[in-house]
């Protein structure tokens, strides 16, 4: 959000309702003002028992007006509504809100962003990308390193909190809030509570979220967003461990293999860690043809003194500096033992 250091306090109104139990967004947009006002429809389902609608704007004299599936405006003063108005944006929180299509009208130039959150029973737990791996026996589904490689086959997982629904849809969206294409997902069990779904995807050119959508129990429509944009990318990290423990009082090496799956391109490593222990990275810079793969290898340099069970998280950024832009992460998690311990290879 776009603050004057005096509305700093103001700013409390959204941190207080983002963070009560079982929020999640209803609605999620990133467009562009022309002076010309713009509609949105959002539908709110008979079990959300609250909903904020944060603006915010690059620049001032913007405004969003909401209406009620009745027809009635929200404004300071109504009953169940608190308003924030702020010089680049306003906030607006409706307990109870009528069950419907409501309709926000924003005005005035500039970037915009807007987003509705809610707090309901109907929520998403987890939405993430998978393939499968796992040792002879203990094979499964597993979270993807970074984001998503374009050009190939993506299998999607998700998990919703349906106890409160009749049917669920999945579908991606623009971050303008555009439906992109409608998913086909199977259920892979039958617990509402922790309803989960599986399915391949099409990986579109832009960024994208998830979205779910279908009737509530009391036949309403609802509407979900996963916040987290996703965009598919041409190159890829591969962390290849031995183990994942570090001994105190020594130098270990850790190797990730990137694989760049599209045009021709220098790419830039990049190499950070909570505690400080990476002392060397080598190279730095790959030129990788299509197709082609090259190693990087981290050296990690543990003080002595370091107490054992301290948690470090590596992280490595692989972006492009010549060629068609692309970028992409891995995160690997170790931990430090003792000098004296010993360490099983997994």
């Amino acid at each position: 959000m776009f603050l004057q250091r005096s509305e700093a306090a103001k700013s409390f109104h959204l941190v207080r309702e983002s963070t009560r139990n079982n929020v999640s967004t209803v609605f999620w947009a990133t467009g562009t003002l022309d002076g010309k006002p713009q509609a949105i429809t959002i539908p709110v389902d008979s079990v959300i028992t609250r909903i904020t609608f944060t603006f915010s704007v690059d620049t001032k004299g913007n405004q969003l007006k909401l209406t009620q599936p009745s027809g009635g405006a929200i404004r300071e003063g109504l009953a169940g509504a608190e308003v924030t108005e702020l010089n680049c944006g306003r906030i607006v929180t409706v307990s109870s809100p009528e069950a419907g299509e409501w309709r926000a009208e924003v005005s005035g130039t500039g970037r915009f962003w807007m987003e509705a959150q809610a707090q309901s029973v109907i929520h998403f737990i987890a939405v993430e990308f998978v393939k499968e791996g796992g040792r002879p026996g203990h094979e499964g589904l597993f979270r993807i390193q970074g984001q998503p490689l374009s050009g190939t086959p993506a299998t999607l997982q998700a998990s919703l909190s349906a106890t409160a629904t009749k049917s669920a849809e999945f579908y991606l969206v623009t971050e303008g809030g555009q439906t992109i294409q409608q998913l086909q997902m199977h259920a892979l069990s039958s617990d509402r509570e922790f309803l989960e779904f599986v399915g391949n995807v099409n990986l579109p050119i832009v960024p994208f979220r998830v979205a779910v959508s279908g009737q509530d129990s009391n036949g309403k429509q609802y509407q979900r967003f996963f916040s987290n944009l996703f965009h598919a990318e041409s190159v890829e990290i591969s962390p290849k461990l031995d183990r994942d423990e570090l001994l105190a009082g020594s130098t270990e090496q850790v190797a990730f293999t990137v694989r760049n799956i599209g045009f021709p391109r220098t790419i830039k490593l990049t190499v950070t860690d909570a505690h400080l222990f990476v002392s060397k990275v080598e190279p730095k810079e790959l030129s990788l043809g299509a197709g082609e793969s090259g190693t990087v290898h981290v050296d990690l340099t543990i003080p002595a003194g370091t107490t054992p069970g301290v948690g470090d998280d590596l992280v490595i950024v692989a972006r492009s500096t010549v060629g068609p832009p692309t970028s992409n992460s891995s995160i690997v998690h170790v931990s430090v033992v003792s000098s004296n311990a010993t360490q099983n290879p997994r």
